[in-house]
């Protein structure tokens, strides 16, 4: 499956050689979990406080909470909205939107069964209190949710987020003409079975042995709209480009050019908030980079120009959107990184991007 291959590079670089602690969930996910909530009305600290972490654990995208931190996060967020489906409706309505999120690649893949493939290999990076799998089983493709020996009530949760994310996913690549098949979920019940239908879109039947959604195998086997080989090359080399420092014992340079990659779009980044998040000195954090071969400000700007060549092949994005999720305050400051990179303003390079790419 090529999705296996294309993002073989995520595990070594974010797992960092270790094995990933069982029950355990990503900081980036609780972000953006919370993100989301704050988004439809939730009280940020608030959230923070009910489950216990705080501003500073968050931020750094690569560290793991225990898993119980995001059943309690996501039930706090229902309570708090005063909304029994608000994780359902989460888990609809947010989706990756740029390539500062690692998932957001995927929907590049040649078919649904690639791009489903592909994030389920990252499944165990966002979190690993239960399993997914997918298998093609004749006239269906099968991913099913596998427990890992914890009680499926009390995760039922965070299995029915990623259940809505998974038919979401599978939404944004083929819209209306999506066939599933059907939808088992083992756990009860938490609230209306029609708020489930509702968002998840299809009938759904509990209390089953197991927890599937049934795809067309058909439908998964055809390209999509989406497929697109030149920009998923190119997002796949700017994405595994610290590899190399991490197979060099580079790690600080790896790390700090994920965290850049993806924090980017989100909140200015500071050689200080990088150092905070990983809980050392930003004095150390500067020599190490240094010695490694790789300043900050070197790194920062390298990695604006990777992803500003990302945006120009997708072309599809107007350039004070791409200045922004490049993180730029101001459109002035991002013309003259542009003139610095292409030896062009910004204006004449998109237009021949869209010239081409119409072409």
């Amino acid at each position: 499956m090529e999705g296996q291959d294309q993002f073989a590079w995520v595990q070594k670089l974010v797992g960092g050689g270790v094995p990933i602690p069982p029950n355990t969930a990503s900081a980036n996910l609780i972000g953006r979990a919370i993100a989301a909530a704050v988004a439809l009305g939730a009280n940020r600290p608030a959230l923070l406080d009910a489950v216990g972490i705080n501003e500073a654990t968050i931020r750094n995208q690569l560290s793991r909470v225990p898993g119980v931190v995001l059943n309690r996060l996501l039930m706090a967020i229902e309570i708090q909205l005063e909304k029994p489906a608000a994780v359902l409706e989460i888990g609809r309505d947010s989706r990756p939107r740029c390539f500062s999120d690692i998932g957001y690649a995927t929907r590049l893949l040649p078919t649904l069964f690639d791009v489903i493939d592909a994030n389920v290999q990252m499944q165990e990076l966002r979190q690993n209190i239960y399993r997914v799998s997918l298998a093609d089983q004749g006239e269906v493709a099968a991913l099913k949710w596998n427990a890992m020996g914890n009680n499926a009530q009390e995760i039922a949760p965070a299995v029915e987020f990623s259940i809505v994310t998974y038919v979401r996913l599978a939404r944004e690549i083929w819209g209306d003409k999506l066939n599933i098949a059907g939808v088992t979920i083992q756990h009860q019940p938490r609230f209306d079975r029609a708020l489930y239908e509702q968002y998840i879109g299809y009938p759904v039947r509990f209390g089953t042995k197991e927890t599937t959604v049934l795809f067309s195998s058909e439908q998964c086997r055809l390209r999509t709209p989406h497929a697109n080989p030149e920009l998923l090359n190119a997002a796949t080399i700017c994405h595994s480009h610290p590899v190399k420092w991490f197979d060099a014992g580079m790690r600080l340079s790896a790390f700090t050019y994920f965290y850049l990659w993806t924090e980017l779009n989100k909140s200015p980044v500071t050689l200080d908030r990088v150092a905070r998040s990983f809980g050392i000195a930003e004095r150390t954090l500067r020599r190490h980079l240094v010695d490694e071969g790789n300043p900050f400000r070197t790194m920062l700007d390298d990695i604006r120009k990777s992803m500003c060549d990302l945006y120009k092949l997708e072309n599809k994005r107007a350039l004070a959107e791409v200045a922004e999720l490049l993180g730029y305050g101001e459109l002035s400051a991002f013309t003259r990184a542009y003139r610095r990179w292409y030896g062009e303003p910004p204006s004449k390079g998109w237009q021949s991007a869209a010239t081409s790419t119409r072409g």
